[in-house]
């Protein structure tokens, strides 16, 4: 599975989570941050299309 910038994003935000339970004087960045990479996995999601293209439907021929 190759990394998305999704998935690098939802990374970010578990690391600033832990950050956050861990040194809660950090409690500002990791807020700040963890919202940062929210935002540009939101914006990733709406503007990048992942998605594959659907096959095309293929025509049969008729043989005579």
């Amino acid at each position: 599975m190759p990394m998305t910038l999704r998935l690098a994003c939802l990374i970010g935000i578990g690391v600033c989570a832990l950050l956050d339970l861990i040194a809660p004087h950090y409690h500002l960045t990791a807020e700040l941050i963890g919202g940062g990479l929210l935002l540009i996995a939101v914006v990733a999601t709406l503007i990048m299309d992942e998605t594959p293209p659907a096959p095309k439907p293929r025509v049969a021929r008729e043989e005579s």
